[in-house]
């Protein structure tokens, strides 16, 4: 997977790589909204949990997402856009970086983000939609050239 994201280079869409991640049709943000209205598999939370290995409570509570894989049973709306955030905050954090493997080492990597708090993962912010739109935020300046 990582191999094959990597080739994708930087033509390939953010949609591009969600949908690759997620192995699901991902084309538009209608086709995001479409895929968290009807839940996220199991099959589907592994494999990005597998690839971004983050935190299970960003998603839900520990004991919540293992029910459901348990249960082989979708994951709720709220948690499942919660997962499509991440893997769009990586898709976007692939294409600045041009790696996987950079794209993660950042998103794991504490920084001051927030005035007067401790310093937090870019991965940590992303679990909030207030959070992924600063960090998306900052990776659109930085593509740009502005620090």
């Amino acid at each position: 997977m990582n191999a094959m994201l990597d080739q994708a280079g930087e033509d390939e869409s953010v949609y591009g790589r969600m949908s690759r991640l997620l192995d699901l049709k991902l084309d538009s943000e209608s086709d995001a909204v479409r895929v968290i209205a009807n839940g996220i598999s199991p099959r589907t939370y592994k494999r990005v949990a597998g690839k971004l290995k983050f935190p299970v409570a960003l998603v839900a509570p520990e004991s919540t997402v293992r029910r459901r894989l348990l249960a082989n049973d979708r994951f709720t709306e709220a948690e499942s856009e919660r997962l499509v955030r991440l893997t769009r905050v990586f898709a976007e954090a692939s294409q600045l970086f041009g790696s996987e493997d950079a794209a993660l080492a950042w998103l794991n990597t504490p920084a001051e983000y927030l005035p007067e708090q401790p310093p937090v993962t870019p991965m940590a912010l992303a679990a909030s939609d207030a959070g992924a739109r600063l960090v998306e935020s900052h990776i659109r300046r930085t593509a740009h050239g502005f620090f």
